[in-house]
């Protein structure tokens, strides 16, 4: 069944940052209908002088090369005329020194007895939506290391209420699939107009740039000429008499025929607005608006004289004449007067919240031209000031939030929260990043849950509740069993021994040795329970903030000492982590780092503090031959590190990892300049680049 073409064009967007045209081209002499209809949409960016020649030259040696062999199979047609364009853009090319034309976007399409053939250069795409389920058709046609500008062709047959839209960029970065088919769920042609201009004002507020928009409808070839005389068509009942004429059917018509006058003459506005062009453009539309007119006139009389003549041909017999009747009954006056006071009320109501909308946008725009300027500022500002440029980026996130949560220019707001998340990093050197993947403990038990990481040395250990697991050159070992009734809570590499200790939950401590697990107990018999534990030289620290202490065990031959209360004055009641080199360093919760010395506190100051500050951290990892801290935070995905003062005390932030595609980290160790983190499933790890071999 042969299928006729509905189309309209629409541009979206403001400024004149580029040039927009749509195309469309069909034979006026074609009765094989072998000839087929061009379209294209296209933008160029950067070359406002020359973008209109160009776009016109490409269409036209497109348009020639496709009619010159009626007889060819179409696609081959399209093949070739998009040679010619390749050809036209190649040509505009060698005559600059730069061979920079501008950035193409376009998108050229061709229906050949229901067939759809298209392809695509730039960030132009094309779209199918068929029974509201939204096909991007074009994907995978551009290939950016090609020389070409167009490179691959899709085609497809198309089915009576198919859509077909072809943009110069990215529609579906700015609406949804589902909310685009929902707009274009088309049932008959004269509503594709309706459409696209309900697509213009949705995007208006949210699209960043412009583009040009080709709309293509396939409806029945004869139900275009019924939507015209539908609109002054009466049914003939049996008995042979007129039926009554139905006003709300006739309503439904005329209102949409004035939005989709409504709209045109909007566009018209946008265009008078350019200074100068005011007088030409009331001219040219009251010229516009008087042939019209005309035209509707004649249309109506044919109409009238074609359903005339087709009522003649069903009733067999001959009517004289079609004529409206002259008194209506009192119910019909009333019906359509209230329809134009609904109407009224409507309009009024409309443009009084359009004017709202207006003032908003406008407001909202005027918000974020405030956070380019305060994003301008910090830039500035951060190269001598970091605390300043951190509030300045706080206040301009602020606004952004604002519009961000209104209805309008969301899309340049979540690009302008983007540039100050960009340089928070920039201000905090922070490396975002995918870790590599050094072993999947699930691979050996699928129910694994890992505690946390020991470092031996130069050998990595992962560990959970009753299981070691080793990790030998970057190959997990199979797992080995700590205890088959008891918990295990913590975990500390003891280098003096070269051997591991686990407390476990009712306060018993494993030692694994020489590849056997076995109890180690203290001249007492009791261990105390803390939150964190690690090793320094024979001796054995555990932290308890429960009871502001922390206990240090004497190894001896057949196990350990009896525990002594190491601090003396410092305040640990917020301690999570513990690391020592000569030094003892305590974490607390607040971020904040308590240094303590022979059992005394010692000043500790963090300077160059982030942007975004610690506040939930849960590991704290030195060496005695580190320059640096290393501070854990599964909250924010990240490894803070800072730098030790030797010479003034305290330490610097230097930069932190921010890690992706991760679960929640438990623990960190680093070994060899490499810095290891695991979650439950896996650990990984990453090179530390930009600081110094330790």
């Amino acid at each position: 069944m042969a299928l006729a073409c509905e189309s309209e064009f629409i541009f979206i967007g403001k400024g004149d940052e580029s040039f927009l045209e749509n195309y469309s081209y069909e034979l006026t002499d074609d009765p094989t209908a072998k000839g087929g209809r061009i379209f294209m949409a296209l933008e160029i960016l950067n070359n406002q002088s020359e973008a209109e020649d160009i776009g016109e030259a490409l269409f036209s040696n497109f348009r020639q090369a496709f009619y010159r062999s009626m007889e060819a199979d179409p696609y081959e047609r399209f093949e070739e005329s998009l040679k010619e364009v390749n050809a036209t853009i190649e040509s505009f090319r060698q005559e600059k020194a730069s061979r920079f034309i501008g950035n193409l976007n376009i998108s050229i399409g061709a229906i050949v007895e229901n067939t759809l053939y298209i392809s695509v250069t730039g960030d132009a795409e094309a779209y199918l939506i068929r029974k509201r389920f939204v096909s991007i058709i074009s994907e995978g046609l551009v290939e950016d290391a090609h020389t070409e500008s167009f490179v691959n062709i899709a085609n497809g047959a198309l089915e009576e209420g198919d859509t077909v839209l072809l943009s110069s960029s990215r529609l579906v970065r700015y609406i949804t699939k589902g909310d685009l088919g929902k707009m274009f769920a088309l049932t008959h042609h004269g509503e594709l107009a309706e459409a696209l201009g309900e697509l213009q004002d949705y995007l208006l507020t949210e699209i960043l740039g412009r583009s040009a928009v080709v709309g293509l409808y396939m409806g029945k070839e004869e139900a275009v000429a019924a939507d015209i005389e539908g609109m002054f068509d009466s049914e003939l009942m049996e008995s042979g008499e007129r039926s009554a004429w139905h006003p709300v059917e006739a309503w439904r018509r005329f209102s949409g025929s004035c939005k989709s006058l409504y709209r045109k003459f909007r566009m018209i506005s946008f265009v008078a607005k350019i200074p100068g062009v005011k007088t030409l453009v009331a001219w040219g539309a009251k010229l516009w608006m008087r042939n019209k007119i005309n035209t509707v006139k004649d249309k109506v009389s044919e109409t009238l004289e074609s359903t005339a003549a087709a009522a003649q041909e069903k009733m067999g017999r001959v009517l004289p004449k079609i004529r409206f009747r002259k008194e209506m009954r009192k119910e019909r006056i009333l019906m359509i007067a209230a329809g134009l006071l609904i109407l009224l009320v409507v309009s009024v109501f409309w443009l009084r919240s359009r004017g709202g909308q207006q003032e908003l946008i406008a407001e909202h725009q005027s918000r974020l031209n405030h956070v380019r300027e305060l994003l301008g500022e910090a830039s500035t500002v951060g190269q001598f000031d970091k605390e300043k440029a951190a509030d300045t980026l706080t206040a301009a996130e602020q606004e952004a939030l604002t519009v961000l949560s209104s209805r309008f220019l969301r899309s340049e707001a979540v690009t302008l929260l983007d540039e100050i998340q960009t340089q928070r990093d920039t201000l905090d050197d922070i490396k975002r990043l995918t870790p590599t993947i050094v072993a999947n403990l699930a691979e050996k038990r699928e129910n694994v849950s890992a505690l946390g990481l020991i470092a031996l040395k130069d050998l990595l250990y992962a560990f959970e509740y009753n299981a070691l697991y080793e990790i030998v050159l970057d190959k997990l070992q199979d797992p080995l069993t700590i205890s088959d009734v008891e918990t295990v809570i913590l975990a500390s590499a003891f280098n003096e021994e070269n051997s591991l200790l686990f407390l476990t939950r009712t306060g018993k401590m494993l030692e694994y040795k020489d590849g056997r697990v076995q109890e180690v107990s203290t001249s007492d018999g009791l261990w105390k329970k803390g939150v964190d534990m690690t090793s320094y030289g024979p001796r054995l620290y555990v932290l308890d903030p429960e009871h502001n202490q922390i206990w240090r065990y004497q190894r001896r031959r057949e196990g350990f000492d009896v525990s002594e209360a190491y601090n003396q004055d410092a305040s640990l009641e917020k301690g999570v982590s513990i690391a020592i080199d000569s030094n003892i360093y305590v974490l607390n919760s607040d971020g904040t780092i308590t240094q303590l010395y022979q059992g005394e506190q010692q000043e500790f100051p963090l300077r160059r503090s982030p942007v975004v500050p610690v506040t939930q951290p849960t590991k704290l990892v030195t060496a005695p031959e580190s320059l640096y801290l290393y501070v854990l935070e599964p909250a924010q995905q990240r490894v803070l590190i800072y730098r030790k003062d030797l010479q003034n005390g305290g330490a610097a932030y230097q930069t932190q990892y921010v890690f992706e595609n991760v679960g929640t980290l438990r623990d960190l160790e680093v070994v060899d300049n490499r810095l290891y983190i695991a979650d439950d499933k896996q650990v990984y790890f990453v090179n530390l680049r930009g600081l110094p071999v330790e």
